[in-house]
């Protein structure tokens, strides 16, 4: 019998910190970002916030954790319900203004083919990626991962493998450790995401620490291998690092290695019980801007690609982050919390009508 997942509750350190890792990958298109892509002086921060794509990490991590809490023992139909009702709204107005700034202004993202209402309808089903097409805007990237992870999870639901899921886990983070993730692409590697998946598993590894699920000795041990997967990846992701935003010269490997480490400390804390940040349960509500926050903060880069070379790249920077926290807030408030529950009922209702 599997053991009690009874802290089914929020945990208000991982809202701060999906919070603040928005807000880390929004500065770091903001500032190291912006100059880059424009040639433009830097805003002097940049030393810190180019780390900030990292916070990427973070949020697979943090998905790792709660997408496996949510989903455990739960009917496969409970957890598509529940990821389309948590993704979709959002993304699909996302898209449309995305779809129509770039249509009416003709201004195109860097990396980013000219929109057509083909693409449009691509990206509207979240599955672009997997059809060969492109994003309408750069930071779906994640979303495919997202999808690939989900795949994951939904399979272990459907076939009832919830017992075996320390053995699965110890078979994923051993391909994780062996493949060469920039290899060509088939099947098999794309839906395992060898690229990220150590930081899922490292996110599900730290929720089975937390519910007491095997011995801990086995979680650590597992544990470390993602972490030497994390080490791997990173150095190569760093040197990596060559598109339009990138020069992998201008990164430390090992400031990167450090930001990885603290990361684990901090989930190893949380789901050991260390960290009580039930003080702060009123600012832990930020957490709920974190996904509108990530897709709207591109209309902030957009600020930068009209005026970064003649206004104050300093008002720039305000103007670009007071617009993506009231366009996160907007979205959050009339999409998500208006219509999610009203989408919630629609699905649910359907799934019984297929049924």
């Amino acid at each position: 019998m599997l053991p009690s997942q009874k802290n089914h509750f929020r945990f208000y350190e991982l809202d701060i910190m999906r919070f603040l890792a928005a807000l880390a990958v929004m500065f770091y298109h903001f500032t190291f970002g912006s100059s880059r892509l424009l040639g433009t002086p830097t805003f002097g921060v940049d030393i810190l916030f180019r780390y900030g794509y990292l916070g990427v990490d973070v949020f697979f991590m943090i998905s790792g954790y709660v997408v496996l809490m949510s989903a455990m023992n739960k009917s496969p139909k409970y957890f598509v319900i529940s990821r389309v009702v948590r993704l979709y709204p959002a993304y699909w107005v996302c898209c449309i203004i995305t779809f129509a700034i770039i249509y009416i202004t003709k201004i195109t993202p860097p990396d980013t083919p000219p929109v057509t209402f083909k693409l449009l309808a691509y990206n509207l089903t979240m599955f672009q990626e997997f059809f060969g097409k492109a994003n309408m805007y750069g930071a779906f990237w994640t979303l495919t991962y997202e999808l690939g992870f989900y795949f994951i999870i939904l399979l272990i639901s459907a076939l009832k493998l919830w017992k075996n899921l320390l053995l699965i886990l110890t078979l994923w983070i051993f391909y994780t450790l062996v493949i060469n993730y920039s290899a060509p692409s088939n099947a098999f590697s794309f839906f395992l995401i060898p690229k990220y998946s150590s930081y899922f598993i490292a996110g599900m590894l730290f929720y089975l620490l937390r519910i007491k699920y095997a011995p801990n000795w086995k979680i650590y041990l597992l544990l470390i291998l993602c972490f030497l997967a994390n080490l791997k990846n990173n150095i190569l992701i760093v040197n990596d690092m060559n598109g339009y935003y990138h020069d992998f010269s201008v990164y430390n490997k090992y400031v990167a290695i450090i930001f990885v480490a603290s990361f684990y400390i901090f989930f190893l804390l949380s789901a050991l019980n260390k960290l009580n940040f039930k003080w702060l349960k009123y600012p832990a509500k930020l957490g709920v801007l974190t996904y509108p926050l990530y897709l709207m903060h591109g209309f902030g880069i957009g600020l930068f690609l009209i005026w970064g070379h003649n206004t104050n790249k300093y008002l720039l920077l305000f103007l670009a982050t007071l617009l993506s926290i009231i366009l996160s807030f907007l979205v959050y408030y009339f999409v998500e919390e208006k219509f999610r529950g009203k989408f919630k009922i629609l699905l649910t209702n359907l799934f019984a009508k297929l049924n």
